[in-house]
């Protein structure tokens, strides 16, 4: 099996990336039949040049200016040589001696994710992520226990496939996770320990890049699966409108214009939803 493995970089330390590599090829050369590289990306990182990088075998590629995470990875992609792609940070969070449980599953599926424990993520982070995920369970039609976990292995089609769908920041691992499991794609999630970031502390903003991860969601599933929004925004409305209907019969002995209004609406919602969903399939 062959492998490109990408570590995205952003001001992160020598040390603890150095410290990443060796333990990701350590790993790596304990894997039998397994042709692998590494690719780092520095993103344009004003604290360090990396020059002294130590690693031998070890392709490093930088950006003039800071592109996001999305980008340093889309990037590392487009420069792997083999056709499955592996990703972690490169901050000491993610196992990467976990690895190989992931890779004895590539025969039989598109994407493994490497799935972490609730109680391994920041109390703070717990309530938006738990919300975000429902929201894309629920879109997806699949109970989805990581919605953007950065350990994975995924084959290098699937981004060459939808590559104008992924962000330049943070919400590549949610979007390729929505991609996968939208189009009938083999996802596998694995269990996998969750560590405490080493270095500097992480650059998402919780409330900000939270909002964006919802537009997201809610984009990709306007693009994939419409009628799971149209539909339940339909009923929503044509449940108003019979309420609304009943109420003005009882007190108006009529039904008045709101009613006749959310009646319209309720249908109109229901058959841009199918509109959209024939486009999709299209």
């Amino acid at each position: 099996m062959e492998i490109s493995f990408i570590i995205p970089c952003y001001n992160e330390d020598p040390e603890v990336l150095n410290n990443t590599v060796h333990k990701l090829k350590t790993v790596l050369d304990g894997v039998p039949e397994l042709n692998y590289e590494i690719v780092v990306v520095n993103d344009g990182s004003t604290k360090h040049n990396y020059r002294n990088f130590d690693e031998n075998n070890v392709i490093l590629i930088s950006h003039p200016n800071n592109r996001g995470y999305g980008a340093s990875l889309v990037t590392g992609i487009f420069a792997a040589h083999y056709e499955w792609i592996g990703i972690v940070d490169a901050d000491g969070t993610y196992p990467v001696e976990h690895f190989p449980e992931l890779i004895k599953h590539a025969d039989n599926y598109d994407m493994i994710v490497g799935k972490r424990d609730w109680g391994d993520i920041q109390l703070l982070r717990r309530g938006p992520k738990f919300l975000l995920q429902k929201v894309a369970s629920f879109i997806a039609d699949y109970d989805i226990p990581d919605l953007n976990s950065g350990m994975r292995l995924f084959k290098k089609n699937i981004v060459q496939s939808y590559i104008k769908l992924f962000p330049q920041r943070f919400s590549f691992t949610t979007t390729i996770t929505m991609i996968c499991l939208t189009n009938f794609y083999r996802v596998q999630f694995i269990d996998i320990p969750y560590y405490k970031r080493v270095g500097a502390a992480s650059s998402i903003s919780p409330i900000k890049d939270t909002i964006r991860f919802f537009s997201l969601v809610f984009r990709l599933g306007l693009y994939f699966k419409p009628l799971r929004f149209f539909i339940p925004l339909s009923t929503v409305t044509f449940i108003l409108a019979v309420v609304r209907g009943i109420r003005d019969v009882f007190i108006a002995d009529h039904i008045g214009g709101l009613s006749l209004v959310l009646f319209f609406m309720a249908f109109q919602i229901f058959f841009f939803g199918l509109i959209a969903e024939i486009i999709n399939k299209k």
